[in-house]
């Protein structure tokens, strides 16, 4: 298992524990009110998201889902 030594990879284990708990509550905190998110490299079909479409999008993959596990 990975070790979690820097405040950068304790900040990524911190929102991949957030994703893994399938509720937006926990996941929402964690990002910046100036949150964006895209594909790198860029994608053409998939255009950035601020932090509220990505939540709506998020929301649909976790209503679907029973469990989300992340192994490092």
């Amino acid at each position: 298992m990975a070790e979690f030594n820097t405040p950068q990879s304790k900040a990524v284990k911190n929102l991949l524990d957030a994703y893994a708990t399938l509720d937006l509550n926990n996941v929402e905190p964690l990002l910046s009110k100036n949150y964006h998110y895209e594909l790198l490299p860029e994608s053409p079909d998939l255009p950035v998201q601020t932090k509220e479409s990505h939540l709506q999008t998020w929301g649909g993959i976790f209503s679907s889902v029973k469990k989300f596990e992340v192994r490092i």
